[in-house]
């Protein structure tokens, strides 16, 4: 990261536009809270896209790695998700926050993962 972007990333924090994750190495994970949302939201919308295409999912999205890697996942999930508790989410948050695992999540009521991926397996089989 060159000096300017540096010199950026802490001015935003100064007038507290930017909050933080303390990782486990000590390090910080530096984000906007108010495109945290946006950013679930986007990657929740590609998950279940893949979901219907019967294909891989993306990664997932930056601020989930760095709850992956926070000393305290809980507190971060908590964080992250503060402003509104419910974007569309594609991960079990309490695996994440317990074990530190990207364990999928449905988009399909009342079905597991592997349901609605076979669900859509068989769906797309005509195509």
């Amino acid at each position: 990261m060159g000096k300017l972007s540096k010199l950026r990333r802490l001015e935003r924090v100064m007038r507290g536009q930017l909050a933080y994750i303390e990782l486990v190495d000590g390090s910080r994970y530096f984000y906007e809270p108010e495109k945290v949302w946006t950013e679930l939201f986007l990657h929740g919308s590609k998950c279940l896209e893949a979901d219907h295409r019967s294909a891989q999912r993306p990664e997932p999205p930056e601020i989930l790695q760095a709850v992956e890697r926070a000393k305290d996942r809980r507190s971060a999930v908590e964080r992250i998700l503060a402003q509104d508790p419910a974007p569309l989410t594609a991960y079990d948050l309490e695996a994440l926050v317990e074990r530190g695992e990207f364990v999928p999540r449905s988009f399909l009521a009342d079905h597991s993962y592997e349901e609605s991926v076979a669900h859509f397996a068989k769906k797309n089989e005509g195509k």
